[in-house]
């Protein structure tokens, strides 16, 4: 066993898979991670054979969950939810983590940076928005965070326009849109799938996304980009495992992740809860995450959060 460990590879004993497989998230129950989560692991479940199960560790911006998968035996019986905040985390320097822990299986979806707004609020467009904050106008600007990646999509908008945001923390965009509707904040910076809700109610007014290309749902929205700001900032989910799980399982359990996402039931949520589904494989997920990993870990440096 110490050898094959020290080669990269745990061998399991016996046929795998013979015994149940965890998935370890890093969010609370009920939110978007969790549910891809979810879908994921009942899809894994029907095509291993085997039950698999979903536990939430939750803290410290991922870190706790990241850790947990990081230190588990490389045996093919643990696998993790991959968030954003796996390209965030190592940077901010309070935990021993690097993407280079993991070995990566495939990515499900993005989910774009939302600037919303209340129905009533002056700011009827991305361009009035824009103007009003570079002639001087004071805006609260609620996000989950600090640290999120739509606080950073928030400091990152403040520095192309030349001003500074009054900026509101929150635990999740859950209590920062509950903010907004209280007219407590005149914006919010968020997800895509987490205002699409109240954007087709008519409580919100979805100004501009964060994304490379327009939203699937909301195809008329203006990308920032489109307004000459460069910014991208997104949310995005996938699967990875610790380092040094045997090749053939990993194959295995890309293939079957891979198919996973394919359910039907898991596709009508989707497309309800706005995900923009772009599944990549293995090797091209990897790319994605080193690429993501770079850009944030300039972007915490230019921003002051560590030296």
């Amino acid at each position: 066993m110490l050898a094959g460990t020290a080669a990269g590879c745990a061998r399991p004993e016996g046929p795998w898979p013979s015994r149940e497989v965890r998935v370890i998230v890093h969010a609370a129950p009920g939110g978007m991670s969790d549910t891809v989560a979810r879908f994921t692991s009942r899809g894994l479940n029907e095509r291993l054979g085997v039950p698999v199960l979903c536990e939430n560790r939750v803290g410290a911006m991922g870190a706790v969950a990241f850790s947990a998968v990081k230190f588990a035996a490389p045996d093919g019986y643990l696998v993790g939810y991959a968030p954003v905040e796996l390209a965030v985390v190592p940077h901010l320097r309070y935990v021993d983590l690097s993407t280079g822990d993991f070995d990566l299986l495939a990515r499900h979806h993005r989910a774009p940076a939302a600037l919303a707004v209340p129905a009533s609020s002056p700011y009827r467009t991305l361009r009035a928005f824009v103007d009003a904050v570079r002639g001087g106008a004071r805006v609260a600007m609620g996000a989950a965070g600090p640290l999120s990646v739509w606080h950073l999509g928030t400091l990152a908008l403040g520095r192309q326009l030349g001003r500074t945001f009054i900026f509101a923390p929150f635990p999740g965009s859950g209590p920062a849109t509950t903010a907004l509707l209280g007219g407590h904040l005149d914006a919010v910076m968020a997800g895509v799938p987490e205002v699409q809700a109240l954007v087709r109610g008519g409580a919100v007014r979805l100004l501009g996304i964060m994304g490379d290309g327009p939203s699937p749902i909301f195809p008329d929205v203006p990308t920032f980009r489109s307004e000459g700001l460069d910014l991208l900032f997104e949310a995005w989910g996938g699967f990875m495992m610790p380092r040094g799980v045997a090749p053939a399982i990993l194959a295995q359990l890309e293939q079957h992740i891979l198919a996973a996402f394919q359910q039907e039931a898991f596709r009508t949520y989707c497309r309800t809860a706005g995900l923009d589904v772009q599944p990549l494989a293995s090797a091209d997920f990897r790319v994605f995450v080193d690429q993501e990993s770079a850009r944030y870990a300039q972007l915490v440096r230019e921003f002051g959060f560590v030296s």
